[in-house]
Formats: C-alpha cells, structure tokens, sequence
C-alpha cells in the first residue's frame, strides 16, 4: 500500500510536470498575442502575451506539490473517508485546471492559425471527450484496490454488507467501468477521423449506460447469493 501511494504522488507530480512542460513548447510556436475572451465571437482587443499561458499550468504544478505534501503528511498515516475527498478534490481541481489550460492552448493555436505537429485542429468537444474518458478510465482502475465502503466503489445493499462481496464487485465493476472509458475514447477518435455519427452515439450511450450503472449492480447481487449461500 505504501509503494501505491508513493507511485500516485509520483505520478500526480509528473502529470503536472509534463504538463507545463507540454505548454510551454506549444506556447514557443505561437506568433504574437494570444486571446482571452474564450466566449465571444471576435477577440480582437482583448489579447495577452503568449507567455501569460504558463499561468494556468504554473498553478496547477503549486497545487500538485501541495496535494502531494497533504498526503504525504496525512494519508500516509491514517485514511479517512474525509481524507480520501479532500485528496479527491485536489485531483479535481488539477483536471479543471490542466482541461482549462488546454483549452486556452487550443483557441490560442486556432486564433494564430499556428501548426502543431502539421496536424489540423479537432473539434474541442471532441478532445474534451477523450479528456473525460482518461480520467473515467483512472477512476476505475481504482476500485479493485479501494478500500471497504469508500465512496469510490460500487455502494449497493450487498456490497455494503460484505468485504468479499465488495472486493469480488469492484475488481468487476473496475473492468466494467474501464471498458465503458475506453469506449468514449475510442468513439472520439472515430468521431474525429470519419466525423459525427448519431447512431454510434446512441448506441455507445446505451451500451456505457449499462456497463456502468445496470450490469455491475446486477453481477453484485449474484455474487451475494453466492457468497451467503
């Protein structure tokens, strides 16, 4: 458990590394200013320097040491329900923050018309949706190894009143769950080569609807009647 929670501060770390990292070498192949006004339709008058793009990830970085520094000093210690969400609110707070910065970098290329690995731009609806689909993927890979009755599991009648149940469930639902992320990423890349297609949509909903919320619930009440039997 140790060696976990030292590979994840690690990890956290890195993430915000690589990050400003990342940015500031899209950043050096920007020209001139860059907009600040992400909502409105023409940006022209309201431009910043190109450098102001660090500040998002810079920020992010500052907010990764001081997760890291919380766990360290904390959760290595004892966990809590109240620690795993405020450790959970850090981790939020870092995907608002890195989804921000990329968006601000990605109107940024499109206003100054810059290119980036010689690759056109995508919809950004679409890189959102892989975004979310990462982070789905990393919340799952979670559940086998989350603890009895945490928040980040599957909390049924029958997983609540046994460990086994809730172990065998979780490492289920943890498959389940992957599969549905890889999923929304898969479906977005498709989107993005061969464009939108409503009936996939659809389809995909139904079929992450069910692997999701319907499947995993159903396969814990089995796994109950067995366990108990």
């Amino acid at each position: 458990m140790c060696n976990m929670r030292i590979k994840k501060n690690i990890t956290i770390l890195a993430i915000a590394i690589l990050n400003i990292v990342a940015t500031f070498f899209v950043m050096l192949k920007l020209s001139g200013d860059v907009p600040i006004n992400l909502f409105a339709a023409d940006n022209r008058g309201r431009m910043l320097s190109k450098y102001m793009l660090l500040v998002i990830p810079a920020l992010t970085l500052v907010i990764s040491i001081l997760q890291v520094l919380y766990r360290v000093k904390t959760m290595d210690k004892t966990v809590t329900v109240g620690k795993i969400i405020e450790d959970a609110l850090f981790t939020i707070i870092d995907g608002l923050l890195i989804a921000a910065n990329w968006y601000l970098v990605y109107i940024s290329i499109d206003y100054t018309k810059t290119s980036i690995l010689h690759y056109n731009l995508v919809p950004v609806y679409y890189i959102i949706s892989i975004i979310c689909g990462i982070v789905l993927a990393a919340l799952y890979s979670t559940y086998p190894i989350n603890k009895f009755g945490t928040i980040f599991g599957i909390r049924t009648k029958e997983t609540l009143e046994d460990k086994e149940v809730w172990r065998i469930a979780n490492r289920f639902n943890g498959f389940t769950g992957f599969l549905s992320s890889l999923i929304i990423i898969l479906l977005s890349v498709y989107f993005i080569v061969y464009g939108f297609n409503l009936t996939y949509l659809i389809i995909a909903i139904f079929v992450c609807g069910f692997l999701m919320f319907i499947i995993p619930p159903m396969y814990a009440k089995m796994v109950y009647k067995r366990v108990k039997a």
